[in-house]
C-alpha cells in the first residue's frame, strides 16, 4: 500500500443488464487519518472511435464520455484508519441506447465491412466502470476503477 492508502471496490460480479442493480462495497483502508471532501462511486461510459489507416501512425483515437451517474458514501470529515461502504446503482432501462452504434450492413458488404475494420483497427465501442474515489482537497485522491460489461 503506497501513499495514503488504498480505496477498493467489491462486487459479486462484472457482467450486468440494463434496469439490473450493481451493489457491493467500497473498502477504504488508511495509513493514518486523512481530510477529505468526501467518499464516492461513479459509473462511467466511455465511447471509443479509432478512424485512420493501417499503420498506427496513421490513426486517430478519440474517447468521449456518454454517461456518468456518481454516488457519494459519505461527506467532509476526517477519514479515520477503516471504512466500508455498501452501494447500490440501479442501470437505467435505455442505458445502452446512450452509445452511437455503427450503421449494421447485412450480407457479403456488412462481411466485408467488418473484415475491414478489424484490419484497419477503426470501430466505435463503449467500455463501462466503477470508479470509487477519497476526494483529497489540495492532494492526491485515492482512487480504483474496476472494468464492468453492460449489455
Amino acid at each position: 500500500m503506497f501513499g495514503k492508502g488504498k480505496i477498493d471496490i467489491i462486487v459479486p460480479k462484472t457482467n450486468f443488464a440494463p434496469g439490473e442493480k450493481i451493489s457491493g462495497n467500497v473498502v477504504l483502508t488508511l495509513k493514518k487519518p486523512v481530510k477529505a471532501r468526501e467518499v464516492n462511486i461513479s459509473l462511467i461510459g466511455e465511447q471509443t472511435t479509432t478512424r485512420g489507416g493501417i499503420t498506427s501512425t496513421e490513426q486517430s483515437k478519440s474517447t468521449q464520455r456518454i454517461y456518468d451517474f456518481k454516488h457519494r458514501l459519505d461527506g467532509a470529515k476526517e477519514y479515520d484508519k477503516e471504512a466500508k461502504y455498501d452501494f447500490e446503482i440501479k442501470l437505467p432501462q435505455d442505458i445502452l441506447s446512450r452509445q452511437p452504434q455503427m450503421p449494421q450492413v447485412s450480407g457479403a458488404l456488412g462481411q466485408g465491412l467488418k473484415i475491414a475494420q478489424a484490419i484497419t483497427g477503426m470501430g466505435v465501442w463503449a467500455s463501462w466502470y466503477l470508479l470509487a474515489k477519497l476526494d483529497v482537497p489540495r492532494g492526491i485522491d485515492i482512487t480504483k476503477k474496476v472494468q464492468i460489461t453492460i449489455g
